[in-house]
């Protein structure tokens, strides 16, 4: 009788061992699984299942983008409409600047000027270079012989400046022949002369 409530007792036990060994081997399957994808993919599902803060953090992420477009946006646009409000300001202020301060009547200066020969007992031929800094126009210029030591003149003739554009250039000459002139060369043989030339504006 002992031997037999020995076996009854065997078999009561075996379900319970066989189903712990089914239960510990789906573990263990499950295990391996996440293990073998884990090495093969790199990609660890248990982390990513459980990991509370990856919804949060890719909220907070998107947000931080759509602030920091915002603010890129913002400059851009302040940026691009100052210039032209500056350029606007600079163009109205040349315009206003040229039309105060340049004449529209013609306005001529000496640029240079030179003899055109020697200046003999009876005369000296003179011409010089002029620039018209104001409008379109004529003019005239005066040129002397003057002594060498006093701003006295032994001579003199004029010259007209013909039609000349704004900031154009133009040439004109005289001869200027008198009788002190004569009588200075007379008195003074190799003596020396200087010119000057005024424009009549």
């Amino acid at each position: 009788m002992a031997d037999e409530s020995g076996k009854s007792g065997n078999s009561d036990d075996e379900p319970d061992y066989k189903k712990w060994a089914v239960g510990i081997g789906m573990v263990a399957g499950i295990v391996s699984v996440l293990v073998g994808l884990n090495s093969l993919t790199g990609f660890n599902l248990w982390k990513e299942l459980t990991s509370p803060s990856s919804t949060s953090a890719a909220t907070s992420a998107s947000v931080s983008e759509t602030t920091a477009t915002w603010r890129i946006s913002a400059e851009e646009s302040t940026e691009r409409s100052t210039p032209t409000t500056t350029e606007t300001t600079e163009t109205t202020e040349t315009t206003e600047t040229t039309e105060s301060t340049r004449p529209t009547r013609p306005d001529f200066s000496v640029r240079s000027s030179q003899w055109d020969g020697p200046c003999g007992y009876a005369s000296c031929s003179m011409s010089a270079v002029f620039r018209n800094n104001g409008g379109v126009g004529n003019g005239s210029a005066t040129f002397y012989v003057l002594l060498p030591d006093r701003n006295e003149f032994l001579a003199r003739c004029s010259a007209v400046l013909p039609t000349t554009s704004e900031d154009g250039v133009t040439t004109a000459g005289c001869t200027a022949s008198s009788a002190p002139l004569q009588q200075y060369f007379q008195s003074y043989p190799g003596g020396t002369v200087r010119m000057d030339v005024k424009v009549d504006n």
